[in-house]
C-alpha cells in the first residue's frame, strides 16, 4: 500500500534529475534534433540500399548524409558510384536541410500559432459575454494593462493585472492623421538619447532572462510580475520628443511608439491584439512568397541546367554512366542549397569552358544563400510599388509596408533597408576580393593560364562565388597558389558572418539576447553623418571599432562578433588537434598530402558548410575520404555544429510563438532602455543641449 507513493516520489525525482541535465527545448535544440534524427534515419537507409551489399561502409553513409543535410558538401565516396536511390537520398537531404526550407517551416508554425491565439481570444470573449453583463465587459476593456495606454509615455498599471495604479502624470504625444510617414519625418524613437525626468526604479523580475546563443527564454514568468519602469515626461519635453518619434498609426489606430530594432511599446492590450493581426497577415504573406521563391528557383534551376546538359553536352555525364538531365538537376539543387556536391567525379571542372552553366549556377548560389535576403526584399519592394493606390488595396499596402519597415518581427532572413544595403555591399566586396585574388595570384600558374582568357576570368568569378558558400570547384584547388589557399580558408571561415551578424544585429530583442541595454547613436553623430566612405561603413557595421562605447550601434555589432568568435574557434581548434593526432600515421607516410594545413583547410570547409576540398592524390573524393573512421566522425560533428552557427539566437521575435510574455518583454525593454538613457543623460547632460 505504501510502496506506490514512494515509487512515484522516486520516479519524480529521477525525472527531475534527467530534465535538469537535458538541454532546454527551444529552436536551437529542436533544430539539432531534426538534423541529427534525419541524418541517422537516412544513413541507415543509405547503408542498407547500397549495391553491392555493404559496398559503402556505414561511417561513409553517416558522413555523406550529414554532409548533404548540413550543406557541407564534402564526400568520402564518389557519388557516381552510388546507385540512383542513394543519389536520390542525398538529393532529398540537400533540400530538407536547406535554411530557406527551415525558415519557411518556422513561418508556417508561427502562422498556425497566430490562428490558435486568435481563436482562443475569440472563444474567451464569447465566454465573457455569456458570463458577464455588458458594463463589466466594457470596464475590463478600458482598463490599462502593464504600464501604457498607447497614447502616453508614462503609462499606468491596471488593477485587472494585480498591480497598483499610478497617478497619470504624463503628456500625450499627438500626431495628426495627415502627418507624413516618410523615412525622413518618421524617425526611430531614440529613447536612448533623450533626457527623461523621474526617479529611476530597479527591475527585479524579467519576462524572460537575457542570454546569448542558444539561451532558453523563460516564458513561465508571468508578465504581471515584470512591471516596467516607464518614465515620467514633462510637458515641455514634448517638442524635444516630437522629432524623435515614429508612431504606429500607419498600421493601426494607435499612438504607440517604435524604438530601436522595431520594438513596439506603449500599446494597450487591444492595440497589441491589433498589432498581432498585422503580424499575422505579414507572416501569412511571407509564407506564400518564400514558398514560391524556394520552389520556383529549384524548378527553373533544374530545368535550366538539366535541360542544357541534355541538349548541349550529354557526353560529359555519360562518361560516369549518368543521365544528363538528372546530373544537371542535381547540380542545380546543390548550387541553390550551397552544398557543392556533384554527381560528376570532375565536379565543375568538366564545365569550365561553358558560360551558361557557370552563370546559371553562380546565380543559384547567390539566390540560395548570401543574397537571399536582398533578393527577397527586392521582390517585396517591387510588389509594393506596383500596388494600385486604391482603397481595396489598402490592406495589402499596410501589410507590405509593415514587412519592409519591420521585417525582423516576422522573418529571420529579411532585414531593414539599411542593413540590406550593408549586406549587399559586404558580399560584393568579399567576392570581389576573391575574384581579384584568383586572377592576380594565378599569374604564372601554368595550370590556370592554359585556360582561354575570357574563361579564366569567368572561372575566377565562379570560384569566388563557390569558395564562400557554393562548394564547387571549377579548377583543381590543389593546383592553386598557397597564398590563394590561405585566403580561401579565411573566406570559408567568415562565409556565414555577413548574414549571421546582420540577423543578430537586427533582432528585435538584441539587447536582451546580449544582456546589454544602450542608447542609440544620435542622428547627428559622425557614424550617421559621414556616409561618403562606404568601405569604412561596411567594416564599422560588421566588425565594430576598438574602444566603442555602449552608446553606439557599433557596440552591439562588436559584442555579437565577440560572441560568434567564441562560439566558433574552439570547435575548429579541437577538431584540427584530434584529427591531426589520429592521422599521424598517414602524415608519416605521406607528409605532403596529410599536412596540417590540408587538415585545417578541410575542417574549416566543413565548419563553414562550404564543401571545397584540396582532395587526395589519385582520387576524386574529398581529402577526408582518406581519413580514419574516427576522423570522419569528428568532421561530421564539426559540419553539424557549423550548420547551426548561422541560426538566430533563442530570443528572437521571428522564431518565437506569439504570447503575452513577448508583448510584455517589449514594454520592459523600453523601460529598461529609458532607465539607461536617464542614467546616461545625468552623466553627460541632455542630448541636444548646449
Amino acid at each position: 500500500m505504501h510502496t506506490l507513493p514512494i515509487f512515484r516520489k522516486w520516479w519524480r525525482h529521477i525525472g527531475n534529475a534527467i530534465m535538469a541535465v537535458l538541454p532546454p527545448v527551444n529552436f536551437l535544440t529542436l533544430h539539432y534534433f531534426y538534423f541529427t534524427a534525419t541524418c541517422i534515419i537516412a544513413s541507415i537507409i543509405f547503408y542498407l540500399t547500397s549495391t553491392p551489399w555493404q559496398s559503402v561502409a556505414y561511417v561513409d553513409s553517416i558522413f555523406m548524409c550529414v554532409s548533404a543535410m548540413t550543406g557541407a558538401g564534402l564526400n568520402t565516396v564518389d557519388l557516381s558510384t552510388l546507385n540512383t536511390f542513394q543519389q536520390a537520398i542525398l538529393f532529398t537531404l540537400l533540400i530538407l536541410g536547406h535554411a530557406i526550407l527551415i525558415s519557411l517551416t518556422v513561418l508556417v508554425v508561427r502562422k498556425r500559432a497566430f490562428e490558435a491565439k486568435f481563436k482562443g481570444v475569440s472563444d474567451e470573449r464569447e465566454r465573457e459575454r455569456s458570463t458577464r453583463n455588458p458594463s463589466q465587459v466594457e470596464m475590463q476593456v478600458q482598463e490599462p494593462v502593464q504600464g501604457s495606454t498607447g497614447t502616453d509615455l508614462s503609462g499606468e498599471n491596471g488593477e485587472g493585472h494585480g498591480c497598483k495604479p499610478r497617478p497619470k502624470t504624463s503628456v500625450l504625444v499627438q500626431m495628426k492623421p495627415g502627418e507624413s510617414s516618410s523615412r525622413e519625418e518618421q524617425l526611430w524613437l531614440d529613447d536612448d538619447q533623450k533626457t527623461i525626468g523621474g526617479t529611476p526604479r530597479h527591475h527585479h523580475h524579467r519576462v524572460f532572462p537575457m542570454a546569448g546563443i542558444g539561451a532558453r527564454p523563460d516564458l513561465h514568468n508571468h508578465p504581471r510580475d515584470a512591471v516596467p519602469n516607464v518614465p515620467l515626461v514633462a510637458k515641455d519635453s514634448v517638442s524635444g520628443f516630437k522629432g524623435m518619434l515614429r508612431g504606429t498609426q500607419k498600421y493601426m489606430a494607435s499612438k504607440g511608439l517604435v524604438s530601436r530594432n522595431s520594438q513596439f511599446h506603449d500599446l494597450t492590450p487591444a492595440e497589441r491584439d491589433e498589432l498581432g493581426g498585422v503580424e499575422y497577415k505579414a507572416v501569412s504573406f511571407l509564407s506564400v512568397v518564400v514558398f514560391l521563391y524556394f520552389i520556383l528557383f529549384i524548378i527553373f534551376g533544374m530545368i535550366g541546367v538539366g535541360g542544357w546538359l541534355e541538349a548541349n553536352d550529354p557526353a560529359v555525364t555519360r562518361t560516369n554512366g549518368l543521365s544528363p538531365f538528372w546530373t544537371g538537376a542535381f547540380f542545380a539543387v546543390s548550387a541553390f542549397v550551397n552544398s557543392g556536391m556533384s554527381l560528376l567525379d570532375a565536379n565543375m571542372t568538366a564545365l569550365q569552358l561553358n558560360a551558361y552553366p557557370l552563370l546559371t549556377m553562380g546565380l543559384l548560389i547567390l539566390a540560395g544563400n548570401t543574397l537571399f535576403p536582398c533578393f527577397l526584399r527586392f521582390i517585396i519592394w517591387t510588389m509594393r510599388i506596383m500596388l494600385p493606390d486604391r482603397p481595396k488595396w489598402q490592406s495589402w499596402r499596410i501589410t507590405l509596408d509593415f514587412i519592409l519597415e519591420h521585417p525582423r518581427r516576422v522573418y529571420t532572413n529579411l532585414f531593414p533597408a539599411r542593413h540590406t544595403w550593408y549586406l549587399l555591399g559586404t558580399i560584393i566586396i568579399l567576392n570581389g576580393i576573391d575574384w581579384a585574388a584568383f586572377e592576380l595570384l594565378s599569374i604564372g600558374n601554368k595550370d590556370i593560364e592554359s585556360l582561354p582568357t575570357e574563361y579564366r576570368v569567368l572561372d575566377g568569378l565562379f570560384q569566388a562565388l563557390a569558395v564562400r558558400a557554393g562548394g564547387f570547384y571549377v579548377v583543381t584547388i590543389a593546383d592553386l597558389r598557397q597564398g590563394l589557399l590561405v585566403l580561401y580558408v579565411l573566406m570559408m571561415y567568415v562565409s556565414a558572418y555577413p548574414v549571421t551578424l546582420t540577423m543578430r544585429n537586427t533582432n528585435v530583442y538584441e539587447e536582451r539576447s546580449l544582456g546589454i541595454y544602450a542608447h542609440d547613436e544620435s542622428p547627428d553623430s559622425p557614424a550617421n553623418t559621414s556616409r561618403s566612405n562606404v568601405v569604412m561603413d561596411l567594416i564599422r557595421h560588421h566588425l565594430g571599432r576598438p574602444g566603442l562605447s555602449e552608446t553606439s550601434r557599433g557596440y552591439f555589432v562588436h559584442q555579437q562578433l565577440r560572441s560568434q568568435l567564441s562560439h566558433d574557434l574552439w570547435w575548429i581548434a579541437l577538431a584540427v588537434f584530434f584529427i591531426a593526432i589520429r592521422e599521424s600515421d598517414h602524415y608519416e607516410s605521406q607528409p605532403v598530402a596529410f599536412s596540417t594545413f590540408n587538415i585545417i583547410f578541410e575542417v574549416v570547409s566543413a565548419y563553414g558548410c562550404v564543401g571545397v576540398s584540396l582532395g587526395f592524390p589519385g582520387k576524386n573524393y574529398s581529402f577526408c575520404g582518406a581519413w580514419h573512421t574516427i576522423s570522419k566522425l569528428i568532421l561530421a560533428a564539426v559540419a553539424l555544429r557549423g550548420r547551426h552557427r548561422g541560426l538566430p539566437v533563442a530570443i528572437d521575435k521571428a522564431i518565437m510563438l506569439p504570447s503575452e510574455s513577448l508583448a510584455w518583454a517589449e514594454e520592459e525593454d523600453a523601460a529598461m532602455r529609458r532607465d539607461r538613457s536617464r542614467a546616461w543623460a545625468q552623466e553627460h547632460g541632455p542630448v541636444g543641449s548646449v
